[in-house]
């Protein structure tokens, strides 16, 4: 796996260009479904159900301009022989195999990614965030934000915590910052602020006094 193969989960390559000016695009789960979807209906009439999938899929990922330059598989069918989608149908499964890691990924690369992530406490500090508002990376609102605006949710977050604490006394203060195992409840001898181990705490504390990241 290379070095940066985790950024794909964030921002990998949504399109791929071909040479005759159009271009193969990622498809949404739900995209996916509705060639299955149409791909059935194809094949009911007799055409080959492995063909009839290639074109329903073909059809959603093929565009030029940024639009589909077939209306549906059928047209894709008409269109083209079934070397031509066989071989647009390969491309794009390689792409989306390279670019769209999902949940019917290699266990291996699972693993590697996983492990990429566990080592970026600000990835994970960006996805804790996320969860704390509800969105998903998807969303507008998501796409518009900068690592200010991160970190500006971030801090109140932490600032949230800390009041928290500070409303308990001092001895259910430091049962609160005990960290707890989930199933039992018993102490599990470290010390924790509020539920995110993804804190670097120092940083943002000289970060609040004015200090350098």
């Amino acid at each position: 796996m290379r070095d940066y193969d985790w950024l794909t989960l964030a921002g990998g390559a949504d399109h791929l260009a071909l040479e005759d000016g159009t271009a193969l695009v990622l498809l949404t789960s739900r995209q996916v479904l509705e060639a299955k979807g149409e791909a059935l209906d194809l094949a009911r009439a007799g055409r080959d159900p492995a063909l009839c999938a290639n074109a329903c899929l073909v059809a959603r990922a093929l565009t030029r301009a940024g639009r589909p330059v077939y209306p549906s598989g059928r047209a894709v069918l008409e269109a083209l022989p079934p070397a031509a989608i066989e071989d647009l149908a390969r491309t794009w499964a390689d792409f989306d195999r390279r670019e769209n890691p999902g949940l019917g990924t290699d266990p291996a690369r699972v693993e590697k990614l996983k492990n990429a992530l566990e080592q970026l406490p600000q990835e994970r500090l960006k996805w804790r965030v996320l969860r704390a508002f509800r969105a998903l990376p998807t969303e507008e609102r998501v796409k518009a934000m900068t690592g200010r605006d991160y970190l500006w949710c971030a801090l109140h977050l932490l600032l949230d915590q800390e009041e928290e604490a500070a409303r308990l006394c001092p001895a259910c203060r430091a049962g609160a910052e005990e960290a707890r195992c989930p199933v039992c409840g018993r102490a599990v001898g470290e010390v924790t602020r509020g539920e995110n181990p993804g804190f670097d705490l120092e940083r943002f504390e000289r970060l609040k006094k004015g200090g350098v990241l």
